[in-house]
């Protein structure tokens, strides 16, 4: 047979060109021609209470709220979130770009880092000392730094909002490092000044820096460039955040002066500078993710039941009849104490830590519920609205532990149903430390102490507003409490336990 002319193999390939441009040329139109969710046009969007405002967006506009000016979708619902951050998890992983991330060298971080093989090397890291599996080791730790925080409460109760801060930081820097460190330390101050810049970059970022990314290049003098300092500043905080820590747990270790999760990494990883500086990161990055987070969890808490004392005394009730006075609640106990599981579950799904959670970011195009959703489109879950949603709890405003006792799961659910905790694949890593580390704490507090309203030297109660931070963070704002042991024999076990440490 003779060969094929160069014409006719043209017009072979001009025809096989024209065929799949019509098969996937409806298929794009088809797709982008579907109307996009509803939402505000133009809006002025929050730097307050955001999730207040996308709450009230999705009463106006439904599940989904779209803005098309940012590409970005709101859902206050829960099912929403399941479906596109757990079910379409392959689209829907990544994180949204930021220079002012980028400048702040915040990018290497793993709840900001973009979906991509560096990010899962790191994940499979964290995952190698946060799984469930290895949650035991921490046991010790938090056993220790709970009742410290007791005896804190019992000596200062009046200081009980930096007691709950240092439980958090202290915790985390002996649980992976192995180090003492107390809330005065200089390490811990700057630590807790990093934490706070880190949640103003997430919330607003640098405005001017993102609206002119060219000003990057320019000099922190130039008008309009302060932000160099700033990200400067924060660059130079979690460099030492890295070290000095690191280089502390690392002469521990070879002065055999104790050993810590951080230091053995380190030691298997030796000659791998790579490695190294991922270990690191991941130490610096859990304690800036866990220190607020667990610390706002814990004030939250603290603050329900002083406003709830009827819930103090039938969480009180339930500790004594299984545990006894004699000795503190351990992790054994947990399951024979519904009760209290159900005020830590409350506890969470009111008054989540991080009320936006993290954005998600798509990856292609997609379609939900007939609607269509751009590639790039920043996902927002408002994990806020997701709790007190009147179709999912009733009087969602208000602290009732009980619904959780009378739910069809009860209150021993899966820690998967814990939305504060993320979704899909960027859910929380260190969800199993920080859950054992905040219910120890509940279930510490209610057996030995008693919490309420404060009075004035008249006799009168001073009111608690109760009111709570706006911003990235969400914890209660400053307010006075009385903080007592229950009893003689509240005092004494606190006092036991301490010395015992």
């Amino acid at each position: 047979m003779a060969p094929a002319s160069p014409s006719l193999l043209s017009l072979f390939g001009v025809a096989a060109l024209a065929t799949a441009l019509l098969y996937l040329l409806p298929r794009r139109q088809s797709k982008s021609t579907l109307a996009f969710p509803p939402g505000p046009k133009s809006p002025t969007m929050p730097t307050l209470d955001i999730w207040l405002k996308y709450q009230e967006w999705g009463r106006e506009y439904g599940d989904l709220v779209y803005i098309r000016e940012r590409n970005m979708l709101i859902t206050n619902k829960a099912q929403v979130a399941i479906d596109l951050l757990e079910k379409r998890a392959r689209i829907y992983s990544d994180r949204e770009g930021s220079w002012t991330v980028h400048l702040c060298g915040a990018e290497r971080s793993l709840p900001t880092q973009p979906y991509s093989n560096k990010w899962r090397s790191n994940r499979k890291l964290y995952n190698s000392v946060f799984r469930q599996s290895t949650r035991d080791r921490f046991h010790p730790g938090q056993y220790k730094k709970t009742q410290e925080f007791l005896h804190s409460l019992l000596t200062t109760p009046e200081k009980f909002m930096q007691h709950t801060m240092a439980l958090s930081q202290s915790l985390m820097y002996a649980s992976l490092y192995g180090l003492d460190i107390s809330y005065e330390d200089p390490l811990a101050r700057r630590a807790a000044e990093t934490v706070d810049i880190f949640g103003q970059i997430f919330l607003n970022g640098f405005p001017t820096l993102e609206r002119f990314p060219w000003l990057r290049f320019m000099p922190s003098f130039f008008p309009g460039c302060g932000f160099q300092q700033s990200a400067h500043e924060f660059r130079e905080n979690l460099s030492d955040l890295d070290t000095i820590p690191f280089d502390r747990a690392m002469n521990n270790l070879k002065t055999g002066n104790g050993s810590s999760v951080i230091a053995e990494l380190a030691q298997k990883s030796e000659g791998n500078p790579g490695e190294i500086e991922m270990i690191k990161g991941m130490g610096t990055i859990s304690f800036i993710s866990a220190s607020d987070t667990t610390m706002s969890v814990i004030s939250s808490f603290l603050l329900a039941i002083t406003l709830h004392p009827d819930v103090q005394a039938k969480g009180r009730a339930e500790i004594d009849r299984v545990v006894g006075r004699d000795r503190l609640p351990t992790f054994e106990d947990r399951q024979s104490l519904p009760y209290i599981e159900s005020i830590y579950r409350e506890t969470m799904r009111m008054n989540p830590s991080v009320p936006l959670g993290v954005s998600h970011v798509s990856t292609e195009d997609d379609v939900y519920r007939g609607y269509y959703i751009p590639k790039g489109c920043v996902v927002v879950p408002n994990i806020w609205a997701m709790g007190r949603d009147p179709d999912v709890y009733s009087e969602p405003d208000r602290f009732i532990p009980e619904r959780f006792m009378d739910s069809p799961a009860g209150p021993f659910a899966n820690i998967n149903d814990i939305h504060a905790f993320g979704f899909g694949r960027r859910v929380c890593v260190g969800r199993y430390m920080a859950d054992n580390t905040v219910w120890l704490t509940i279930a510490s507090v209610l057996a030995t102490l008693d919490l309420r309203k404060d009075k004035d030297k008249a006799g009168n109660e001073i009111d608690i507003p109760g009111e709570f931070t706006r911003t990235f963070f969400r914890h209660p704002t400053p307010y006075q409490s009385s903080i007592t042991p229950r009893d003689q024999q509240a005092r004494e076990l606190i006092l036991a336990t301490a010395e015992l440490k």
